[in-house]
């Protein structure tokens, strides 16, 4: 499937597509979307930071939640300051040909924020994110995503460690929600999916 193929799919679903070229399109798609004095919030994400997200609109001036730059005893406060933004920027741990969007966390604050509060989201997935179905989107989770960022966050899981999924249930887990968006919910008011011509993220 094509992302023009994609994109039409998002469209009829409810979602505002936008098909970049590469990163730096992507990357300057989400600037030209956010207004510089409203606020945005995002949960971890390997692509924005290979986009450069977090330091392109901090740098303009944006006020700009992240968990991911705070120490651990502040963590909570940003996941609410995250989820009560104006914005809330993610990508996606997968996307299927009929325009779903899935993902898992550990702790929830990312998809939680995804599908209720915040009144305009950004996804930023890239190329490689595109499964066929929902079945192949959970088996790119568990036995690929999930391995790669346990390893990256230094987890102790199974998955670290084996490359596959074990269904483990200890605090490390880090697949403990999975959220399928299947259309834009009451509260949102536009919800833009940038599918990016490139490999990025997980």
């Amino acid at each position: 499937m094509t992302l023009t193929e994609l994109a039409k799919k998002l469209k009829a679903r409810g979602f505002i597509p936008y098909i970049c070229k590469d990163g730096k399109e992507a990357a300057q798609k989400i600037l030209e979307l956010i207004p510089e004095g409203d606020t945005a919030g995002a949960g971890g994400s390997v692509t924005l930071n290979q986009l450069n997200i977090p330091a392109l609109l901090t740098q303009r001036g944006t006020t700009f939640y992240s968990h991911s730059t705070v120490p651990d005893e502040l963590k909570g406060q940003v996941y609410q300051l995250a989820a009560n933004a104006k914005w809330y920027l993610s990508s996606a741990n997968a996307i299927t040909e009929n325009g779903e969007i899935i993902n898992t966390d550990g702790s929830a604050n990312r998809v939680s924020s995804l599908i209720f509060g915040v009144p305009n989201i950004i996804y930023a997935i890239g190329k490689n994110k595109l499964v066929k179905d929902l079945d192949a989107a959970i088996d790119r989770i568990r036995n690929y995503t999930c391995h790669l960022n346990a390893v990256r966050l230094g987890k102790s899981t199974p998955c670290a460690i084996t490359g596959k999924c074990a269904n483990c249930t200890g605090k490390e887990c880090m697949c403990n929600v999975t959220t399928i968006v299947h259309h834009p919910t009451r509260c949102q008011e536009n919800v833009y999916v940038l599918l990016i011509d490139e490999n990025l993220g997980y």
